[in-house]
């Protein structure tokens, strides 16, 4: 659902105009995917193009590509923010793990991946949610999803 709000006239006393905003509410995801370790140092060093070849990345982005209501700005698509880091488990008994074994206590290098998806009826919500957990390699992927809240920009 998307509001604007219109511009307001400059006051007198030199105070600028109010831009028109548009706002719209949406949810947002947040998917943490591992990528390989040369992946993540390639990145350090500023080499953003590694996450392309990255073979755990790139099930993430056909996802993205795949889900034109994921990132949706309008004349922007697919639009997400990465930031790079670890996450650290310990592998529990019953556990299928990708890395290590049971016992196991494992630092991965990780990604957390943001996106936004409009407020939708729970059953397209669904779908879009499948896609990333069938796509994610792990065997319980880690993937939030905030209530929904309020997104701005200009009209």
């Amino acid at each position: 659902m998307a509001t604007t709000t219109p511009p307001q006239a400059a006051e007198r006393g030199g105070e600028p105009a109010v831009t028109s905003v548009r706002r719209r509410t949406v949810r947002r995801v947040k998917a943490y995917w591992p990528v390989a370790e040369a992946t993540l140092t390639a990145c350090a060093r500023g080499d953003l193009d590694a996450l392309r070849s990255d073979e755990s990345f790139a099930s993430l982005l056909r996802v993205l590509e795949d889900s034109p209501e994921l990132g949706d700005f309008g004349v922007y698509g697919d639009v997400f923010e990465v930031t790079f880091g670890a996450e650290g488990f310990t592998v529990r008994s019953g556990a299928r793990p990708a890395l290590s074994s049971v016992g196991g206590r494992v630092l991965s290098p990780t990604v957390a991946v943001t996106t936004y998806v409009d407020a939708v009826t729970d059953q397209d919500l669904s779908r879009v949610l499948a896609r990333l957990t069938d796509a994610h390699p792990w065997e319980i992927p880690v993937i939030e999803l905030s209530a929904p809240l309020e997104l701005v920009s200009r009209a």
